[in-house]
Protein backbone atom coordinates (compact mmCIF):
# COMPACT_ATOMS: atom_id res chain seq x y z
CA UNK A 1 0.00 0.00 0.00
CA UNK A 2 1.47 3.34 -1.06
CA UNK A 3 2.08 6.02 1.53
CA UNK A 4 -0.43 8.82 1.23
CA UNK A 5 0.76 12.42 1.12
CA UNK A 6 -1.25 14.34 3.74
CA UNK A 7 -3.62 16.81 2.14
CA UNK A 8 -3.24 20.35 3.49
CA UNK A 9 -6.55 21.21 5.23
CA UNK A 10 -7.33 24.38 3.26
CA UNK A 11 -10.95 24.45 4.44
CA UNK A 12 -9.94 24.39 8.11
CA UNK A 13 -7.15 26.91 7.46
CA UNK A 14 -9.58 29.32 5.81
CA UNK A 15 -12.00 28.96 8.71
CA UNK A 16 -9.33 29.71 11.33
CA UNK A 17 -7.89 32.52 9.23
CA UNK A 18 -11.33 34.14 8.88
CA UNK A 19 -11.94 33.86 12.62
CA UNK A 20 -8.55 35.42 13.32
CA UNK A 21 -9.24 38.31 10.95
CA UNK A 22 -12.64 38.82 12.54
CA UNK A 23 -11.08 38.80 16.03
CA UNK A 24 -8.36 41.28 15.07
CA UNK A 25 -10.84 43.54 13.25
CA UNK A 26 -13.22 43.49 16.21
CA UNK A 27 -10.36 44.23 18.59
CA UNK A 28 -9.21 47.13 16.46
CA UNK A 29 -12.72 48.54 16.41
CA UNK A 30 -13.15 48.20 20.18
CA UNK A 31 -11.55 51.59 20.77
CA UNK A 32 -10.59 54.67 18.84
CA UNK A 33 -10.51 58.42 18.51
CA UNK A 34 -13.00 60.50 16.53
CA UNK A 35 -12.70 64.13 15.58
CA UNK A 36 -14.65 66.48 13.37
CA UNK A 37 -17.45 68.95 13.90
CA UNK A 38 -21.15 69.11 14.69
CA UNK A 39 -23.51 71.01 12.38
CA UNK A 40 -26.25 72.11 14.77
CA UNK A 41 -29.58 73.85 14.32
CA UNK A 42 -30.44 76.80 16.59
CA UNK A 43 -31.64 75.99 20.09
CA UNK A 44 -35.32 75.09 20.35
CA UNK A 45 -36.37 76.66 23.64
CA UNK A 46 -38.54 74.35 25.75
CA UNK A 47 -38.80 76.04 29.15
CA UNK A 48 -37.50 79.16 30.88
CA UNK A 49 -37.08 79.28 34.66
CA UNK A 50 -36.51 82.72 36.17
CA UNK A 51 -34.90 82.88 39.62
CA UNK A 52 -35.64 85.66 42.10
CA UNK A 53 -31.95 86.66 42.17
CA UNK A 54 -31.93 87.32 38.42
CA UNK A 55 -30.44 84.05 37.16
CA UNK A 56 -32.18 82.34 34.26
CA UNK A 57 -32.32 78.68 33.33
CA UNK A 58 -33.27 77.80 29.76
CA UNK A 59 -34.10 74.21 28.80
CA UNK A 60 -33.71 73.40 25.12
CA UNK A 61 -33.71 70.80 22.37
CA UNK A 62 -31.14 70.93 19.58
CA UNK A 63 -30.85 68.83 16.43
CA UNK A 64 -27.95 68.35 14.05
CA UNK A 65 -25.57 66.03 12.25
CA UNK A 66 -22.00 64.91 12.90
CA UNK A 67 -19.18 65.26 10.39
CA UNK A 68 -16.17 63.07 11.28
CA UNK A 69 -12.68 62.95 9.87
CA UNK A 70 -12.46 59.16 10.25
CA UNK A 71 -14.72 56.42 8.94
CA UNK A 72 -15.35 54.42 12.10
CA UNK A 73 -16.55 55.09 15.59
CA UNK A 74 -19.90 55.84 17.22
CA UNK A 75 -20.38 59.32 15.75
CA UNK A 76 -19.52 58.50 12.11
CA UNK A 77 -22.44 59.35 9.79
CA UNK A 78 -24.63 59.99 12.84
CA UNK A 79 -27.47 62.35 13.60
CA UNK A 80 -27.24 64.37 16.81
CA UNK A 81 -29.91 65.38 19.33
CA UNK A 82 -29.33 67.27 22.59
CA UNK A 83 -31.66 67.86 25.55
CA UNK A 84 -29.97 70.49 27.66
CA UNK A 85 -30.02 73.50 29.99
CA UNK A 86 -28.10 76.76 30.05
CA UNK A 87 -27.87 78.69 33.32
CA UNK A 88 -26.94 82.38 33.01
CA UNK A 89 -26.29 85.17 35.51
CA UNK A 90 -27.96 88.60 35.63
CA UNK A 91 -25.65 89.84 32.85
CA UNK A 92 -26.40 86.87 30.60
CA UNK A 93 -23.02 85.19 31.11
CA UNK A 94 -23.05 81.38 31.17
CA UNK A 95 -22.67 79.84 34.64
CA UNK A 96 -23.21 76.26 33.50
CA UNK A 97 -24.26 74.42 30.35
CA UNK A 98 -25.28 70.76 30.51
CA UNK A 99 -26.90 68.38 28.04
CA UNK A 100 -27.79 64.78 27.34
CA UNK A 101 -26.53 64.06 23.81
CA UNK A 102 -27.95 61.29 21.64
CA UNK A 103 -26.49 60.04 18.37
CA UNK A 104 -27.99 57.58 15.89
CA UNK A 105 -25.64 56.07 13.29
CA UNK A 106 -26.58 54.93 9.79
CA UNK A 107 -27.45 51.42 11.04
CA UNK A 108 -29.73 52.67 13.82
CA UNK A 109 -27.36 52.03 16.73
CA UNK A 110 -27.32 54.74 19.42
CA UNK A 111 -25.02 56.35 21.93
CA UNK A 112 -25.80 58.64 24.85
CA UNK A 113 -23.30 61.04 26.37
CA UNK A 114 -23.32 64.01 28.71
CA UNK A 115 -21.98 67.48 27.97
CA UNK A 116 -20.78 69.73 30.80
CA UNK A 117 -19.40 73.26 30.62
CA UNK A 118 -18.78 75.88 33.30
CA UNK A 119 -18.49 79.55 32.37
CA UNK A 120 -16.38 80.04 29.23
CA UNK A 121 -14.40 76.80 29.24
CA UNK A 122 -14.53 73.98 26.71
CA UNK A 123 -17.38 71.50 27.02
CA UNK A 124 -16.48 68.10 28.45
CA UNK A 125 -18.10 65.03 26.86
CA UNK A 126 -18.56 61.75 28.72
CA UNK A 127 -19.86 58.73 26.80
CA UNK A 128 -22.31 56.78 28.98
CA UNK A 129 -24.24 54.10 27.07
CA UNK A 130 -24.99 52.62 23.66
CA UNK A 131 -26.96 50.00 21.78
CA UNK A 132 -26.09 47.41 19.16
CA UNK A 133 -22.39 47.51 18.29
CA UNK A 134 -21.97 50.43 20.71
CA UNK A 135 -23.36 48.59 23.72
CA UNK A 136 -20.95 48.95 26.63
CA UNK A 137 -19.35 52.11 25.24
CA UNK A 138 -17.41 54.54 27.44
CA UNK A 139 -15.10 57.44 26.76
CA UNK A 140 -14.32 61.13 27.08
CA UNK A 141 -13.92 64.11 24.82
CA UNK A 142 -14.06 67.86 24.28
CA UNK A 143 -16.39 70.14 22.36
CA UNK A 144 -14.82 73.47 21.43
CA UNK A 145 -16.59 76.83 21.47
CA UNK A 146 -18.00 77.44 17.99
CA UNK A 147 -15.86 79.71 15.84
CA UNK A 148 -17.60 79.38 12.48
CA UNK A 149 -18.89 82.94 12.41
CA UNK A 150 -22.27 81.93 11.00
CA UNK A 151 -25.10 84.48 11.22
CA UNK A 152 -28.08 82.15 10.70
CA UNK A 153 -28.15 80.71 14.22
CA UNK A 154 -26.52 77.43 13.19
CA UNK A 155 -23.26 76.41 14.88
CA UNK A 156 -20.29 74.23 13.90
CA UNK A 157 -18.29 73.37 17.04
CA UNK A 158 -15.28 71.07 16.64
CA UNK A 159 -15.08 67.93 18.77
CA UNK A 160 -12.68 65.16 19.74
CA UNK A 161 -13.73 61.97 21.53
CA UNK A 162 -11.79 58.93 22.69
CA UNK A 163 -14.06 55.90 22.96
CA UNK A 164 -13.82 52.24 23.91
CA UNK A 165 -16.16 49.29 24.33
CA UNK A 166 -15.54 48.88 28.05
CA UNK A 167 -18.71 47.08 29.21
CA UNK A 168 -18.53 48.90 32.53
CA UNK A 169 -21.31 48.25 35.03
CA UNK A 170 -23.54 51.23 35.90
CA UNK A 171 -22.14 53.76 38.37
CA UNK A 172 -23.80 52.02 41.32
CA UNK A 173 -22.06 48.78 40.39
CA UNK A 174 -18.55 50.15 40.03
CA UNK A 175 -18.47 52.60 42.96
CA UNK A 176 -17.51 52.05 46.59
CA UNK A 177 -19.68 53.91 49.14
CA UNK A 178 -16.66 54.24 51.46
CA UNK A 179 -15.02 56.55 48.90
CA UNK A 180 -17.63 59.25 49.45
CA UNK A 181 -18.00 61.64 52.37
CA UNK A 182 -21.70 62.44 52.03
CA UNK A 183 -24.72 60.17 51.90
CA UNK A 184 -28.47 60.60 51.71
CA UNK A 185 -31.63 58.56 51.22
CA UNK A 186 -34.88 60.04 50.05
CA UNK A 187 -37.97 60.11 47.91
CA UNK A 188 -38.75 61.40 44.44
CA UNK A 189 -42.46 62.17 44.06
CA UNK A 190 -42.87 62.87 40.37
CA UNK A 191 -45.43 62.76 37.63
CA UNK A 192 -45.66 60.69 34.45
CA UNK A 193 -43.49 60.93 31.37
CA UNK A 194 -44.93 63.78 29.28
CA UNK A 195 -44.14 62.89 25.68
CA UNK A 196 -42.56 65.61 23.53
CA UNK A 197 -42.29 63.45 20.43
CA UNK A 198 -41.68 59.88 19.38
CA UNK A 199 -40.11 58.36 16.29
CA UNK A 200 -39.65 54.83 15.01
CA UNK A 201 -36.50 54.06 13.02
CA UNK A 202 -36.49 51.86 9.93
CA UNK A 203 -35.07 49.00 12.03
CA UNK A 204 -38.14 49.10 14.30
CA UNK A 205 -36.49 50.85 17.26
CA UNK A 206 -38.76 53.44 18.88
CA UNK A 207 -37.35 56.50 20.64
CA UNK A 208 -39.74 58.45 22.87
CA UNK A 209 -38.50 61.84 24.09
CA UNK A 210 -40.25 63.03 27.24
CA UNK A 211 -39.99 65.02 30.46
CA UNK A 212 -41.06 64.62 34.10
CA UNK A 213 -41.43 67.04 36.98
CA UNK A 214 -41.73 66.54 40.73
CA UNK A 215 -40.28 67.16 44.18
CA UNK A 216 -37.48 65.51 46.17
CA UNK A 217 -37.43 64.89 49.93
CA UNK A 218 -34.72 63.38 52.12
CA UNK A 219 -35.67 60.84 54.78
CA UNK A 220 -34.04 63.23 57.25
CA UNK A 221 -35.77 66.60 56.82
CA UNK A 222 -32.67 68.34 58.27
CA UNK A 223 -30.31 66.75 55.76
CA UNK A 224 -27.99 69.06 53.82
CA UNK A 225 -28.45 67.37 50.49
CA UNK A 226 -28.88 68.49 46.88
CA UNK A 227 -32.06 66.41 46.79
CA UNK A 228 -33.77 67.66 49.95
CA UNK A 229 -36.78 69.95 49.43
CA UNK A 230 -35.68 70.24 45.80
CA UNK A 231 -37.67 70.43 42.62
CA UNK A 232 -36.77 68.05 39.80
CA UNK A 233 -37.09 68.48 36.07
CA UNK A 234 -36.08 65.35 34.17
CA UNK A 235 -35.71 64.88 30.42
CA UNK A 236 -34.58 61.99 28.29
CA UNK A 237 -35.29 59.22 25.84
CA UNK A 238 -37.08 55.94 26.38
CA UNK A 239 -35.55 53.29 24.12
CA UNK A 240 -37.81 50.49 22.84
CA UNK A 241 -36.27 47.78 20.63
CA UNK A 242 -38.15 46.40 17.66
CA UNK A 243 -40.81 43.87 18.73
CA UNK A 244 -39.69 40.26 18.44
CA UNK A 245 -35.99 41.07 18.07
CA UNK A 246 -32.93 40.65 20.26
CA UNK A 247 -32.28 44.39 20.24
CA UNK A 248 -32.01 44.60 24.01
CA UNK A 249 -34.22 45.86 26.80
CA UNK A 250 -36.52 48.84 27.09
CA UNK A 251 -34.79 51.56 29.04
CA UNK A 252 -34.40 55.24 29.89
CA UNK A 253 -31.40 57.53 29.40
CA UNK A 254 -32.16 60.82 31.15
CA UNK A 255 -30.79 64.17 32.29
CA UNK A 256 -32.01 65.08 35.79
CA UNK A 257 -32.04 68.69 36.99
CA UNK A 258 -32.56 69.21 40.73
CA UNK A 259 -32.91 72.71 42.23
CA UNK A 260 -32.70 73.16 46.00
CA UNK A 261 -34.53 75.91 48.01
CA UNK A 262 -31.50 78.25 47.70
CA UNK A 263 -31.53 78.03 43.90
CA UNK A 264 -28.41 75.87 43.72
CA UNK A 265 -28.63 73.14 41.08
CA UNK A 266 -27.23 69.68 40.46
CA UNK A 267 -27.50 67.71 37.24
CA UNK A 268 -27.36 63.92 37.07
CA UNK A 269 -27.23 61.28 34.36
CA UNK A 270 -29.85 58.59 35.01
CA UNK A 271 -29.86 55.22 33.28
CA UNK A 272 -32.39 52.46 33.84
CA UNK A 273 -32.71 49.31 31.72
CA UNK A 274 -36.01 47.75 32.75
CA UNK A 275 -34.85 44.12 32.49
CA UNK A 276 -31.77 44.84 34.63
CA UNK A 277 -32.75 46.96 37.65
CA UNK A 278 -31.97 48.97 39.68
CA UNK A 279 -31.63 52.35 38.00
CA UNK A 280 -28.33 54.19 38.37
CA UNK A 281 -27.42 57.87 38.82
CA UNK A 282 -24.20 59.81 38.22
CA UNK A 283 -23.64 63.42 39.26
CA UNK A 284 -22.54 65.54 36.30
CA UNK A 285 -21.95 68.84 38.11
CA UNK A 286 -23.53 71.55 40.18
CA UNK A 287 -23.63 75.23 41.10
CA UNK A 288 -23.36 77.23 44.32
CA UNK A 289 -22.77 74.98 47.31
CA UNK A 290 -22.88 71.96 44.96
CA UNK A 291 -20.12 73.19 42.65
CA UNK A 292 -17.53 70.41 42.29
CA UNK A 293 -19.97 67.63 43.18
CA UNK A 294 -19.25 64.08 42.02
CA UNK A 295 -20.73 60.74 42.98
CA UNK A 296 -23.43 58.24 42.23
CA UNK A 297 -26.79 56.91 43.30
CA UNK A 298 -29.16 54.00 42.92
CA UNK A 299 -32.92 53.49 42.91
CA UNK A 300 -34.35 51.65 45.92
CA UNK A 301 -37.81 50.72 44.68
CA UNK A 302 -41.23 52.32 45.08
CA UNK A 303 -42.36 53.60 48.46
CA UNK A 304 -45.82 52.39 47.58
CA UNK A 305 -47.93 51.67 44.52
CA UNK A 306 -50.38 54.26 43.29
CA UNK A 307 -53.51 54.00 41.14
CA UNK A 308 -52.81 57.23 39.27
CA UNK A 309 -49.90 58.01 36.89
CA UNK A 310 -47.52 59.43 39.54
CA UNK A 311 -44.53 57.71 41.15
CA UNK A 312 -43.04 57.58 44.64
CA UNK A 313 -39.52 56.37 43.95
CA UNK A 314 -36.92 55.86 46.69
CA UNK A 315 -33.24 56.49 46.02
CA UNK A 316 -29.86 56.52 47.77
CA UNK A 317 -27.03 58.94 46.92
CA UNK A 318 -23.30 59.17 47.69
CA UNK A 319 -21.19 62.22 46.82
CA UNK A 320 -18.08 64.30 47.40
CA UNK A 321 -17.50 68.03 46.93
CA UNK A 322 -14.24 69.08 45.26
CA UNK A 323 -13.38 72.57 46.56
CA UNK A 324 -10.65 73.21 43.95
Amino acid sequence: MKDRIPRFPFDRFLLYFSLAVLFVTTSLQASGRDSGYLFLEPYEERRVKQFKDGKQLVAYHQFGTVVTEGESGPWHRATFFAQGSILTDTEGAVIAHVALCETVDSEGDLTWSTLWRQEDGASEISLKAGTGKWKGIAGEGKLAVDGSGRIDGYTQPDFTIDWRIANLPPAAGRSNPDDYEFHDKGLSFHGPHIEDFSRTLDNGVTLMVSSQSGVLLSDDENAISPRNFATCYDRGTTYKPAPGTSGGSNGDAMLLEDTDPDGDIVWLYHEWWYSNPPGSYEFIGGTGKWKGISGYGVTRGMLRKRTDDHYMLKSEMHWNIDDD
